[in-house]
């Protein structure tokens, strides 16, 4: 056989009609790998545009394979034993011997330096393993980029997933420019100005067009379609008819691959390489909403037609033909499917006639979750439980919502109340607000069970300030008491009424009260209740100058959470500690014991905590004429007051007095109670992330090393000496309009970002900053990610433009 001419470079690849638009970090790593490795294989879901990224790999590669690259699509060989005709036609190699054409085709590439790319592998996987297989071991200059939903399994394989197109955050979309930095957006006005050159993005649509591209999981093919609607449809009549996308993404076209013409013939590939019993998880599956992990899978899919004991190699199965997509959660996996995937298995599912009774066991497990953590609370676990309760949030909606389409009242009452410390604890307040508001319309609930709504309900209502429907709560909750709603129900009651007269400012009935439900508690056996009921009898004493007292049972208190291992009624108890010392006359001590609590609260990312000590702490700072401090900390606190939906008051009215205090200092200073950190930090940012910023002004030799961001430098002898303007935020602006990303920086991050503006190295900014260089090397990978960067000129580049 005669040896193969030497071919101009790119020779055997098609030409592409249309731009590649993002993909960077992706082109560098698969050509990386190619220079590393002989086979390479792009996995991930239909659509995702793993045929355009290995064109485009090609093409960029092709002067580095002088001796041809070849580009053969599998997607019509329906046998896989013809796998080696396909590819020996696109070689030129045709069946002229008697040699098995496998050994013709090495032959022909031997030797040679040559790229071929293999298409459309997932339908006929073994008669491609075997061909690479062979070509890996005889043809030692050749290198194959395959496309694959599923791995190859050939040894030498490297894999390279292809993730969908990043997406703006719907909630936190700012205007037309910050939106359309992302690749998703990118390509779906790429494609709609192609076919209405009209179209654009304002700040009137981003947020649709955000919303658009969020809810198509970023996938190229889903957004092509979309944007051809775009022809007579605005952005937001597109969204509106996403619930029926598969009758709404097509398109028509000779050119056009059969199953490339709409979303469900893509979807419906992928399921029928399916076996039965995969296709049967996929559906099951689709009732998880958001990321699920192998237990829920389990305890959801399993039953006779699906053992238990095979349902991880299903979830394996499923994730290597990229049905499923894997998130890793710290030193955990979880999944998740894509919403077109999900919606499709429920379509499924539906035919199957197994959909409430999947939706029945989804429910059955995530009550058991909620019941699980309320149950073991305070405990060393309660961190670690918040995390999951808030990773969860969307099954345990998802589970609400069936409860109440099942009209199983007492399901949906038992969840919401076994999610309270969610309520009490995060952003999710308003959202329990609504869930026991439409619970405690129900019809059907026994007293007892009710009871406990609304001790919840009164407690929700007071910490969002709308102290007239808490009362209204109260008085059912004390009218079921003293029918003989039960023990638990008099004791919720008594406890209620002392937060309602403690945050109305009736601070002797809340003392009484607070008394009476500590010996109710003491009597059952509650430590839960004990620790929710001591430090608000603690801040009552201390609101009427009863330090003493106040100060025995925050001790008391303390003792109860290092006994059982638990932390945010310590934290708390700290706040309430540290506010009582500080009316003493110790800001030190004070100081000391905040912080405690706030590097407690850095666990929990719970904004009330963290808000109720800031505010201590600003407190604190007014009191010393620390002005910036003090207006920087301020900032900070109403920034969570803001994101929760509550104020300060809402705590109670002796609360207000030092607050109105510490905010007249610093406007009389020249502050500004609008301005820094406050307009610049967003929803996106976690409450962790504003706690390191305020811890790095609280003198604790046990904090020496945590990660400073408030800009005050420690002086000589441990305590405050001065503050940094570059690290207080003051002076910053911008909300994420047009300029800045809507992943906003921190302070901290901001003012490094300034610096690296400024040309300094990392080390110059540790020593400018009093930081270590690994921390500026934290915050610097931080602020790339945030940003969607990968190079310190971009962040430059960035700051100069918009930053300031």
């Amino acid at each position: 056989m005669s040896r193969p001419r030497s071919r101009r470079p790119g020779e055997g690849l098609p030409r592409t009609a249309t731009t590649f638009v993002g993909r960077r970090r992706e082109l560098v790593e698969v050509r990386r790998l190619l220079a590393e490795s002989r086979l390479v294989t792009l996995t991930g879901p239909g659509g995702v545009g793993k045929t355009r990224l290995a064109l485009e790999v090609a093409h960029q590669v092709q002067r580095a394979f002088p001796d041809g690259v070849w580009f053969v699509d599998l997607e019509t060989v329906t046998d896989e034993s013809r796998v080696p005709q396909a590819v020996g036609a696109v070689l030129g190699v045709l069946e002229r011997s008697a040699r098995p054409l496998p050994d013709q085709i090495v032959d022909h590439l031997s030797g040679r330096r040559a790229l071929v790319v293999l298409d459309n592998c997932e339908h006929v996987l073994a008669g491609v393993a075997r061909l690479t297989d062979d070509l890996l071991r005889r043809a030692d200059d050749v290198r194959l980029l395959a496309t694959s939903r599923h791995v190859l399994g050939v040894q030498g394989e490297h894999l390279r997933v292809v993730s969908p197109l990043p997406v703006p955050c719907p909630a936190a979309a700012g205007g037309a420019v910050s939106t359309g930095r992302y690749d998703a957006v990118r390509l779906l006005v790429d494609r709609a100005v192609a076919i209405e050159p009209r179209f654009m993005i304002t700040d009137a649509n981003a947020a649709d067009v955000a919303t658009l591209c969020a809810q198509l999981d970023g996938l190229p093919l889903a957004i092509e379609l979309a944007a051809t609607r775009l022809r007579t449809l605005t952005p937001e009549q597109v969204v509106q008819r996403l619930a029926g996308r598969f009758g709404v993404l097509t398109r028509i076209g000779a050119a056009v691959q059969p199953r490339q013409r709409s979303l469900q013939s893509l979807v419906d590939w992928s399921y029928s390489l399916c076996s039965v019993r995969e296709r049967a998880l996929w559906a099951r599956l689709s009732v998880f909403a958001g990321s699920f992990d192998l237990a829920a899978v389990e305890s959801v899919c399993a039953d006779s037609e699906l053992p238990a004991e095979a349902v991880y190699d299903l979830v394996d199965r499923l994730v290597a033909q990229s049905v499923v997509v894997v998130e890793p959660d710290g030193d955990r996996v979880r999944f998740r499917l894509l919403e077109t995937i999900r919606q499709y298995g429920r379509e499924r599912l539906a035919e199957q006639d197994l959909e409430r009774v999947v939706r029945r066991r989804h429910l059955d497990h995530y009550l058991t979750v909620a019941e699980r953590v309320a149950l073991r609370w305070c405990g060393p676990t309660q961190a670690a439980d918040l995390a999951l309760l808030r990773t969860e949030f969307g099954n345990l909606r998802a589970a609400y919502e069936c409860a109440l389409d099942l009209e199983d009242h007492d399901t949906a009452a038992r969840l919401v109340t076994g999610l309270r410390s969610l309520w009490y604890t995060s952003v999710y307040l308003g959202q329990g607000r609504s869930w026991l508001d439409e619970v405690l319309l129900l019809p059907g609930s026994e007293d007892a069970l009710r009871a406990r709504v609304l001790s919840v309900a009164v407690w929700v209502c007071l910490l969002l300030g709308d102290a007239q429907v808490a009362i209204d709560r109260l008085a059912e909750c004390v009218r079921i008491a003293e029918r003989g709603g039960g023990r638990r129900a008099l004791t919720f009651a008594t406890y209620a009424q002392g937060m309602q007269a403690l945050f109305c400012g009736e601070l002797d009935l809340a003392v009484e009260r607070f008394d009476t439900a500590v010996r109710l508690f003491d009597r059952d056996g509650d430590v839960e209740g004990l620790l929710w009921v001591r430090f608000p009898l603690a801040l009552a004493l201390s609101h009427l100058g009863v330090h003493d007292r106040a100060t025995v049972i925050c001790h008391r208190s303390l003792r109860l959470s290092s006994e059982l291992g638990e932390q945010l009624c310590r934290s708390y108890t700290l706040w309430v500690l540290g506010l009582d010392t500080w009316r003493r006359g110790d800001p030190a001590g004070a100081t000391r014991l905040l912080g405690e609590g706030l590097t407690i609260q850095r666990s929990f990312d719970d904004p009330i905590g963290a808000a109720l000590m800031i505010e201590v702490l600003a407190w604190i700072a007014a009191s010393q004429d620390l002005i910036p401090l003090a207006a920087a900390r301020l900032e900070v606190a109403r920034s969570l007051w803001t994101d929760i939906g509550t104020a300060i008051e809402a705590f109670g009215l002796p609360l207000r007095a030092p607050h109105d205090a510490c905010e007249a200092r610093v406007l009389a200073a020249g502050g500004s109670a609008a301005a820094g950190p406050a307009r610049l930090i967003g929803r996106v940012v976690r409450v962790s992330d504003l706690i390191a910023d305020v811890l790095d002004g609280v003198p604790d030799p046990a904090r020496r090393d945590a990660t400073p961001a408030s800009g005050v430098r420690r002086g000589a002898r441990g305590g405050e000496s001065r503050t940094d303007p570059a690290g207080s935020g003051g002076t910053r602006s911008g909300s994420g309009g047009p300029g800045l990303p809507t992943c906003s920086l921190t302070a901290r991050e901001l003012a490094v970002a300034e610096l690296v503006a400024g040309g300094l190295t990392n080390r110059a900014i540790a020593a400018r900053l009093v930081v270590s260089p690994r921390t500026v090397d934290g915050h610097l990978e931080r602020i790339l990610a945030k940003l969607g960067f990968t190079s310190r000129a971009q962040v430059a580049a960035w700051f100069t433009e918009h930053g300031r």
